[in-house]
């Protein structure tokens, strides 16, 4: 019989109150895939263990094998992601990120890959990159590592390679359309800019340090915000509820440093 106790490095997607002090929490474990633990009295002033217990914290934690659900018996902290949550942009696109992490992940399965990427896209939204680039780029990767990746190269309904031309996106038939489908089609499809090709193709190519070195005005980051959305909508079945924050921010007016 194996060991009751276990450590696990993880990220926490997030929590659900339970009781009057205890708290669920769902981890994305680097090893043992996402799991579901509870952590008894965490919510009373006196737990020391109440700062490892909030959404996007990340920890080697210490757990207990439960009769249903594994107990959180003790924790070491990795990273606070503390400039993450002081900021609106940043802490909303995490909360981008965990849930559609925690949307594209099954209980008690392999999800090294996917926790890469996630440590991957919290570590670069602390270092201060573009919230808009950190997510286009995690979108691409998370559907490459989860078997979705989009087509890019070649049309996805006739296989014939695509121009440099204005296309189109179909998220039903798995990317992008080429010209000839599209003018027989008797449903309007949203178009694929020629811009926004090339900028999936190379996000989709490269690891976050080339990605950085992209380019994207705000024309462009809207075309592709739209089409990765909509590629996940249709991969999860169901809205990402986070992003809903994010469009709201995105309507604020823009914020400028204050003047000395």
């Amino acid at each position: 019989m194996g060991s009751r106790t276990y450590r696990a490095e993880a990220i926490v997607l997030k929590t659900l109150d339970l009781g009057e002090a205890d708290r669920i929490l769902t981890l994305l474990t680097r090893h043992f895939g996402k799991v579901k633990v509870i952590a008894k009295g965490i919510r009373r002033p006196t737990s020391r263990l109440a700062g490892y217990a909030e959404p996007l914290s990340h920890a080697t934690y210490q757990l207990a094998r439960g009769r249903e659900l594994d107990v959180l018996t003790g924790a070491e902290s990795r990273s606070t992601f503390r400039a993450v949550r002081e900021d609106l942009d940043r802490i909303a696109a995490a909360w981008y990120v965990a849930e559609v992490a925690d949307r594209s992940t099954a209980e008690r399965s392999p999800a090294a890959p996917v926790f890469d990427l996630v440590e991957t896209a919290l570590r670069h939204l602390e270092a201060g990159h573009a919230p808009a680039l950190v997510c286009r780029w995690w979108d691409l990767h998370l559907l490459d590592r989860t078997g979705f990746r989009p087509e890019l190269g070649v049309c996805a309904r006739c296989g014939e390679a695509l121009r440099e031309a204005t296309n189109a996106w179909s998220p039903y038939d798995g990317g992008a359309i080429c010209t000839n489908c599209v003018d027989s089609s008797v449903a309007g499809l949203p178009a694929l800019s020629v811009r926004a090709l090339k900028s999936l193709r190379y996000l989709l190519a490269s690891d976050f340090a080339a990605a950085s070195r992209l380019r994207i005005d705000e024309t462009l980051e809207r075309e592709l915000e739209r089409h990765l959305r909509a590629f996940l909508h249709h991969v999860l079945d169901r809205e990402i509820a986070s992003a809903r924050l994010i469009d709201e921010l995105a309507r604020l007016p823009r914020r400028t440093p204050a003047s000395v």
